[in-house]
């Protein structure tokens, strides 16, 4: 296997709470890609995320690997701290009162909050570097404030900066913008193009045509655990594909380098 690839699965078998979701997968990830994988619910984005992130492992049987940066055994807490992640499933997990200091520092030990003897691992440098990417991504007022109060562009930002607290090489991102308003999901957009200009892995799991920018290299399309198409984003998102990913007929125009699907006929 190449350094150059960052993840490599072949003829990977994927089960997720004992339904199979993946049969024979057989995918290449290079580093220094940004790769957007679109699909409708079910397809098995984030399914495929959960297993870069080690939190489903692929079926054993002959001439089957899955590989990150080249191996295949990790300590899973080494891994994802070369990782950042950033789901809705992560943000379900908290309790509404935590606060946003707190959701930020525990993305140092990959906990759900920085409670009992996490709170004892937290070093001077840990806290200094959550508050300079809380400067960063103007989340400084959110300190001391309890997640339930929040505006849902502000919880998002806190799970963003969580993923970013450890300088990871590569972001795994599931549905980042679910639940946000317009004006909010184009500011988040905007400070992932920020993050990818310095030379980080994006990986976007979405349904959202929109959130395919220029800033894509790839894109991989999913329906219900087949790779309908795979490649430049320029190529691969065409009205065709997209409808033979969705199941319906679906029309495309472009309009400020952001695509617009219309349901057609």
């Amino acid at each position: 296997m190449s350094l150059k690839n960052l993840f490599e699965a072949h003829q990977v078998d994927l089960y997720r709470d004992q339904y199979q979701v993946f049969k024979n997968l057989t995918l290449t990830i290079k580093r220094n890609e940004s790769v957007a994988i679109l699909g409708a619910n079910g397809s098995g984005k984030t399914t495929l995320l959960k297993a870069f992130n080690r939190e489903i492992y692929p079926a054993s049987k002959p001439n089957s690997w899955l590989k990150i940066y080249g191996k295949e055994n990790w300590n899973v807490w080494q891994l994802r701290s070369m990782i950042g992640y950033v789901s809705d499933d992560i943000y379900k997990t908290y309790t509404p009162e935590v606060r946003g200091l707190e959701i930020i520092l525990s993305g140092f030990h990959s906990s759900i909050g920085v409670h009992g003897s996490i709170q004892h691992k937290i070093t001077n440098v840990q806290l200094k570097k959550a508050k300079a990417v809380m400067v960063e991504l103007n989340l400084l007022n959110l300190i001391d404030k309890p997640l339930f109060k929040m505006s849902t562009g502000q919880q998002r930002r806190c799970l963003l900066a969580r993923a970013l607290v450890n300088d990871p090489q590569t972001l795994l991102l599931d549905e980042p913008t679910t639940g946000l308003d317009l004006i909010s999901t184009f500011h988040y957009l905007k400070l992932l193009t920020k993050i990818k200009h310095r030379g980080r892995n994006i990986i976007l799991v979405t349904h959202n045509l929109q959130e395919i920018n220029a800033d894509i290299d790839r894109v991989i399309l999913l329906r219900k655990g087949i790779i309908i198409a795979e490649g430049p984003r320029e190529k691969i998102i065409t009205a065709k594909n997209i409808s033979l990913t969705y199941g319906i007929n679906i029309g495309l125009s472009m309009v400020d380098g952001k695509y617009l699907p219309y349901a057609k006929g």
